[in-house]
């Protein structure tokens, strides 16, 4: 097998060294993108393919949610993932294709949840299909279930096949892993990723339940890939590169040069893009969002957020941030879960958004107003470039 080698160079660079690096390897991997490379995470009723076109439109790179149920039959299975891809060709005609070659991969991401026992029994003759038709140039997967730790070595290898086919010569692909420690991260990398997503526990949404910041959290696992002590899998000889992604409390120019500066390739941003204008986030998040500052004292990491839905599908090794609600108070408070749940009922029912979930990360208090994608993109890696100018 082959060594991972990523020098200590890179693993220890200050904002102007990455710079390098990052221009080096992210836009020779996506050459539609702009330096430094702003990543928008796949999201649960969040993300759709306008905003992840927007994002991928304006030099960053655009990310779907794909589904966590690969059964026959269901959502992921059905016409909405086709559609969604389908319509990412027609919106970024000038960019995918540019020599109008059917067999180019399409510069757009797409997200999977891998808990469920479906995604090792179904993923390949359901899903990959659709990806091998569309070629998107990132697959991130997320969460395979402790009782299944082979998941995402096997959908890896799956993909690595369908990609190499003669069939798909042209499909440039890379797969993307979010873990929240370094021993995930490094098992990632043995299982063939070639991005690790590191999520700190300052994230919105689902996340490992212990971990550590990405202040601490991406410099360990930059160290850890900078280490010749990490084998990778994979056929043939030489060296592979591995990408790092920092996410968790990037909200805008200032932490995505402070992501690079800690060892990143590249800065996810969640929360930031569920105020964007094409974002599918209800009303209640996105006032949620805007009136919340303090993201330290005023979001929360719990499992009652998703226990209060009637979510009891994730497993323990994960929890979710999201803002203090009402639900959350009465849960600390002493409230039953099942009196909790009686309530989130009642309020939902009668249009009541008071108890309803809000998953955000820390950076929640930076975001002020809704933008369109694209000016998120381009205001974030404005002002990202401003900051490291500064730091020459």
């Amino acid at each position: 097998m082959a060594r991972l080698v990523r020098t200590a160079k890179a693993a220890a660079a200050t904002a102007t060294g990455t710079s390098r690096m990052a221009q080096s390897l992210m836009q020779r991997w996506f050459p539609n993108t702009s330096h430094p490379l702003i990543v928008s995470a796949p999201m649960d009723f969040v993300s759709n393919v306008r905003l992840a076109t927007e994002v991928t439109r304006t030099g960053g790179l655009g990310f779907i949610q794909g589904g966590r149920d690969f059964k026959p039959g269901s959502a992921v299975v059905t016409k909405t993932l086709d559609e969604q891809l389908s319509t990412a060709q027609k919106l970024l005609g000038e960019l995918h294709n540019r020599d109008r070659c059917s067999t180019s991969t399409l510069p757009l991401g797409v997200g999977f949840v891998t808990y469920d026992a479906s995604a090792l029994e179904h993923f390949n003759d359901t899903t990959l299909p659709i990806l091998v038709r569309h070629r998107p140039g990132v697959v991130w997967l997320f969460a395979p279930s402790p009782e299944r730790p082979d998941t995402i070595r096997k959908i890896i290898e799956g993909l690595r096949q369908a990609a190499s086919s003669a069939e798909s010569e042209a499909w440039d692909l890379h797969i993307a892993v979010q873990v929240g420690t370094v021993e995930a991260a490094r098992k990632a990398v043995e299982d063939g990723a070639d991005i690790i997503v590191a999520q700190g526990i300052d994230a919105g949404g689902h996340q490992f339940a212990s971990g550590a910041g990405i202040v601490s959290l991406v410099p360990e696992i930059a160290d850890m890939l900078a280490s010749s002590e990490v084998e990778c899998s994979g056929n043939g000889s030489g060296k592979r590169e591995i990408a790092l992604w920092a996410a968790g409390g990037i909200a805008d120019g200032r932490g995505v040069a402070a992501a690079l500066a800690l060892g990143a390739d590249a800065a996810v941003l969640g929360t930031r893009y569920m105020v964007a204008t094409e974002s599918d986030a209800q009303d209640y998040k996105r006032q949620a969002i805007l009136s919340t500052s303090d993201g330290g004292q005023n979001t929360v990491k719990s499992y009652i957020h998703d226990h209060v839905q009637g979510n009891h599908s994730w497993p323990g090794v994960y929890d979710g941030r999201a803002v203090v609600h009402p639900s959350y108070i009465d849960h600390v408070g002493g409230l039953s879960l099942e009196e909790n749940k009686a309530l989130f009922k009642s309020a939902k029912e009668q249009g009541e958004s008071s108890r309803m979930v809000t998953w955000s990360g820390t950076g929640v208090g930076l975001i002020k107003k809704e933008q369109p994608a694209g000016e998120i993109t381009r205001d974030v890696r404005e002002e990202a470039v401003k900051v490291m100018s500064r730091l020459k």
